[in-house]
C-alpha cells in the first residue's frame, strides 16, 4: 500500500458497511468500537506498524476481552462489530479472536458474520505468508512496481465459494484493485504538481 500502508490492506470495509463517525472517548458498545477503526482508517493511510497504531490495536484487543468477560457481547451484532475492530489488526492473536468472533456471529444469524470470518482467514494466511490467501480480500502493496494488488489468490477457490461467504466475484475485486491504483497515481501526480509549483 502506498509507503504507509507497510503490510496490507483489505477490502472488508467494502464489503460490510459504512458506519458514521464515533466519540474519541473508550467506545461504548461494541458498535462504537468499529466505528472507531472506521473512522482511523479513513483518515490514515500510516502502516500498521507504528507504535501508535500498534498501541490501538492492543488496546482494542484488551477492550473486547474486558467486554466478553463481563458478558458485554452477546448479541450477532456485538459480536460482528467487535471482530470487526480486530480484524484490522497484524497481530495474530488477535485476528485468531476476530476469527472466532465473526463465525459467533454467523452461528447466531448474521451472515455478515461470514464475510468477516473469510476477512480474517485472508488476513491469518498473509500474516503467516501463506503462498496463497483463500477469497481475495487482502490487497498489499508493491514498492517495486508502485502498485496495488492482490495478495496472491487460491486458484481453487470459485466465485460460488466466495458468494456463498458474501466476498464479491474475483474481478470485481481485482477491479477494485485497479480503482485504487487510479486513486493514488492521481494523488501521487497532484502532489508531484503540488511540490514542482512550490520550487519554483
Amino acid at each position: 500500500m502506498l509507503q504507509a500502508l507497510s503490510t496490507s490492506r483489505t477490502l472488508f470495509p467494502l464489503l460490510l458497511v459504512t458506519l458514521g463517525a464515533c466519540q474519541s472517548a473508550e467506545p461504548k458498545n461494541p458498535k462504537a468500537l468499529y466505528d472507531s477503526v472506521l473512522k482511523e482508517l479513513s483518515v490514515s493511510d500510516r502502516g500498521g506498524f507504528e507504535a501508535e497504531t500498534i498501541s490501538k490495536q492492543e488496546e482494542r484487543f484488551i477492550l473486547v476481552l474486558r467486554w466478553l468477560e463481563e458478558g458485554r457481547v452477546s448479541t450477532a451484532e456485538d459480536y460482528l462489530w467487535c471482530a470487526g475492530a480486530l480484524v484490522e489488526s497484524d497481530e495474530f492473536e488477535h485476528l485468531q479472536l476476530a476469527h472466532e468472533l465473526a463465525l459467533q456471529a454467523a452461528e447466531l444469524g448474521d451472515k455478515r458474520g461470514f464475510t468477516m470470518e473469510a476477512y480474517a482467514t485472508d488476513k491469518l494466511l498473509v500474516d503467516a505468508e501463506a503462498p496463497y490467501q483463500r477469497y481475495g480480500t487482502v490487497i498489499i502493496y508493491s514498492p517495486v512496481l508502485e502498485r496495488f494488488e492482490l495478495y496472491p489468490v487460491d486458484p481453487t477457490t470459485t466465485d460460488t465459494i466466495r458468494r456463498s461467504v458474501g466476498v464479491p466475484p474475483l474481478a470485481e475485486l481485482m477491479k477494485e484493485v485497479e480503482e485504487l491504483n487510479e486513486t493514488d497515481l492521481t494523488e501521487r501526480l497532484r502532489g508531484e504538481v503540488i511540490s514542482h509549483d512550490k520550487g519554483r
